[in-house]
């Protein structure tokens, strides 16, 4: 039987008791104010796991209709954005109870998991614990996991997941034996697609430049692409469900895309001391002077040491390429005139720096870690730099979080809806959910338009009527003195099925997808469902048991482990 080590256990243990210590100080002016704060995402991202735990609570699970988020509309959301995860964060908010428990919680958990993920890959490439705890610590107070704190923004939790994407990556070209470990990379990739479609385009990105030279390494080895095949088929069981929702609504529905946004505006640029340094290396984008500083050092150093490392390299030259194309140099302009698509597809060029971060911390440790080994003035000042930018980044993100804590917060109703345990009053006292995202429309919608007619058509007309839900399928009542045509606050597909009066509803609908019925004097009821194809079903299933057999898998592999 295995003795436990303690020393090993709490070798283990104390970076995390750091992480979590620091994740205290970055968030500690919202703890203290003790409310509840919002970005232009938040209250979209509550809706939809509000959404996910009702249906938990209730143990009606429809994966396509809301039943209960965005206004019971009953418009698609959570089945083609991150499903499992959804329904994660559902979990959480019912066993936190309340909106701002759930908030802290999750700020814990992002910064803890970009921290670990991000040790985890450091000590991947032999970079020593102390070191890989400065850096871990940088890495989660700049880019999107900072912002995320504040504002809520999804690309976040793309961040906290990337160093493992970028481990997959060196080990592509650092492992000579199994380049390639397949059930890692299905892992890793997998969890990536339940969590955020843009950052699994963004993994993929990522990985390519290790895969060519991962190919050239090994000349063009079968058993690459062996391995690859094995983990694309195995990504592709794990994640049958997000492509079984993409394939049923893009097959016969036109969906609205997300906002566009003038790409030039959104880039990274250097942020300085004026104004309020808080959002500076956060959420507006910019990167701080002093880590730039420490970047350039990096590019030097490279230059002059070319045929070094290989990793190092190529993770130095391949980060300073991302963050060139995210920055406000890079021509967006000419791509969003010959590509429009990408105005709304990615929005915010400054995204980018979810993979061009963790290559370049990735590559800062590794110069460290290569060349002063030795105790001596190198090793002092490149200390002293990680210090200085590791200072600089945390009293950013204080900075931003005391701003948005005190001067950005929304509503006192929603603060105190934030701490009651009735889930749903957050909704009541805020016009939320505006975007457009993901509605059924007409061939020639105009895309700038569909907030707006949202708004008119639904979110300000939903509190005329009163809705319940009786399974997967959603109620509507309403009482009127005469006979009209009137437009109800709900969104349809072609999938969806509604029945006014009870009679099968086969006419028009407007521009974002409500039906204009004909009510009657009285009361009127209205029941839309949406009927889900057979495939589906069996495409849930195959990843629901793929998941088990997976778990089942690393249990066994755990047990023979520790049996040893």
């Amino acid at each position: 039987m295995r003795v436990f080590d303690l020393k090993k256990i709490w070798g283990v243990i104390w970076p995390y008791l750091i992480f979590i210590a620091v994740t205290t100080i970055m968030i500690f002016y919202q703890l203290k104010a003790g409310v509840f704060t919002s970005g232009a995402d938040t209250f979209f991202h509550s809706a939809r796991f509000y959404d996910a735990a009702m249906q938990i609570k209730n143990h009606n699970f429809s994966p396509f209709q809301s039943n209960y988020g965005f206004q019971q509309s009953g418009r698609v959301i959570n089945a083609l954005y991150g499903p499992a995860f959804a329904y994660l964060n559902g979990l959480i908010l019912l066993i936190t109870k309340t909106w701002f428990n759930y908030q802290i919680f999750t700020d814990y958990f992002i910064c803890l998991l970009g921290a670990g993920t991000m040790m985890y890959l450091l000590q991947y490439v032999k970079i020593n614990k102390p070191l890989s705890v400065l850096l871990s610590i940088l890495y989660i107070n700049i880019g999107m996991i900072p912002s995320y704190l504040n504002s809520h923004t999804f690309n976040g939790w793309g961040q906290a997941w990337m160093p493992l994407v970028l481990l997959c990556g060196v080990r592509m070209i650092k492992d000579k034996k199994k380049p390639i470990n397949w059930i890692q990379l299905m892992v890793v990739m997998s969890v990536i697609i339940q969590v955020h479609i843009l950052s699994t385009l963004m993994a993929i990105a990522l990985l390519i430049p290790f895969f060519i030279i991962c190919l050239y390494i090994n000349k063009n080895n079968k058993k690459i692409w062996i391995d690859l095949f094995k983990a694309i088929l195995g990504t592709i069981c794990l994640t049958a469900n997000v492509w079984g929702a993409y394939i049923t609504l893009y097959s016969s529905n036109k969906l609205a895309t997300p906002d566009a946004y003038d790409l030039r505006m959104g880039g990274v640029q250097l942020g300085g001391y004026k104004g309020y340094l808080g959002t500076y290396g956060t959420v507006s984008g910019h990167i701080l002077p002093i880590i730039l500083f420490l970047i350039i050092l990096q590019l030097i150093f490279i230059i002059r040491n070319f045929k070094q490392n290989l990793v190092n390299t190529t993770v130095t030259i391949y980060g300073l390429f991302i963050l060139a194309i995210a920055s406000v140099y890079f021509p967006w302009g000419v791509v969003q005139r010959i590509f429009p698509f990408t105005e709304s597809l990615f929005q915010f060029p400054y995204r980018l720096t979810v993979i061009a971060y963790p290559l370049l911390i990735l590559g800062i440790g590794l110069t460290i870690q290569l060349n002063f080994v030795q105790v001596n003035w190198k090793k002092y000042v490149s200390f002293i730099f990680v210090g200085l930018a590791l200072i600089e980044s945390i009293v950013s993100t204080i900075r931003t979080t005391h701003y948005f804590s005190s001067y950005d917060t929304v509503s006192a109703t929603v603060q105190r809806a934030s701490k009651d345990t009735d889930l749903s009053k957050i909704f009541k006292n805020k016009v939320y959910g505006r975007q457009s995202d993901y509605l059924s429309v007409s061939k020639n919608y105009v895309p700038g338009k569909m907030n707006n007619l949202y708004r008119k058509k639904v979110i300000e007309k939903q509190k005329y009527y009163k809705h319940f839900v009786d399974h997967n399928r959603l109620i509507l009542t309403w009482n009127v003195k005469s006979n009209k045509r009137v437009t109800l606050p709900l969104v349809m597909y072609s999938q969806s099925e509604l029945i006014v009066n009870g009679k099968h509803f086969n006419g028009k609908k407007n521009s974002v997808g409500s039906p204009i019925v004909l009510q009657r004097k009285g009361i009127n009821n209205a029941i839309l469902s949406f009927k889900v194809p057979t495939y589906f079903y069996v495409l849930l299933w195959i990843t629901i048991i793929s998941w088990i057999i997976l778990l089942v898998f690393c249990l066994y592999k755990v047990g023979l482990k520790f049996t040893k």
